[in-house]
């Protein structure tokens, strides 16, 4: 088997709502990671039901790059419904979410596709925390240490922008269509077998964050959280 053969390939996956502010400064990060490793590649951006421009400016993307593609949503459907129509769209062998509001730095990128060889999951976790509101690093925390609890695992962080096997991906089904959908794809597969390797990440400080945790996204997370320990803890499955 020739070298071709054995080249990781990758899915960069890019959702935004209304970051026209953003979203053009977080594919130039990407792209400056797949370049500089030499990876093939694609970026998917979904255009979230955006009111201002960001739309726009990713078609423009994409008339630039043909390796870039767009999906424009007409209605909010949630960050999970989101996550796995990119995962539906995705044609390379690993899978990862790179935020469209660029709060990710493409250092912390390119560290986690330099693993991708060593484990089934790259599970990142946030290092300087300490750019993050006080409100958000409670919460956050005590999310984690929630899970942990219920299901018997030891893991920094559920939320990060994880890389996974396409394909692995491609078979899961998840119920969260919003906030909590990142844990459990990541608890189904850990319990279900599957390797992983956690690295630490560096994020910027963003300012105009949208709230996550509304009323909405709170009954959402307790219905994902009730439903998986249901499936994995009684069902087994």
């Amino acid at each position: 088997m020739n070298l071709a053969q054995h080249k990781k390939t990758v899915t960069i996956f890019i959702p935004a709502f209304n970051e026209e502010k953003n979203i053009e400064g977080a594919v130039e990060s990407a792209l400056n990671v797949v370049k500089t490793r030499s990876t093939d590649y694609e970026i998917i951006i979904l255009d979230a039901f955006s009111s201002d421009k960001t739309g726009e400016i990713a078609d423009r993307l994409a008339s630039e790059n043909k390796n870039i593609r767009v999906i424009h949503r007409k209605k909010w459907l949630g960050l999970g419904a989101n996550y796995m129509e990119g995962v539906r769209q995705a044609s390379m062998d690993y899978f990862v979410l790179f935020p469209g509001d660029n709060e990710i730095s493409g250092v912390s990128l390119s560290e986690s596709l330099a693993l991708l060889s060593e484990t089934d999951i790259i599970i990142p976790y946030t290092m300087n925390t300490e750019v993050r509101a006080p409100h958000r690093r409670i919460i956050s925390k005590a999310f984690v240490i929630l899970l942990n609890t219920l299901f018997n695992l030891k893991l920094r962080y559920y939320n990060g922008n994880a890389v996974y096997k396409t394909k692995v991906l491609k078979n899961l089904t998840i119920n969260s269509q919003d906030f909590a959908y990142n844990a459990e794809i990541l608890i189904k597969l850990i319990k279900s077998g599957h390797s992983y390797l956690e690295t630490g990440m560096k994020i910027k400080p963003i300012t105009n964050k949208t709230a996550l945790f509304n009323i909405r996204n709170i009954f959402g997370v307790i219905k994902t959280i009730s439903l998986l320990f249901y499936d994995v803890n009684i069902k087994n499955r």
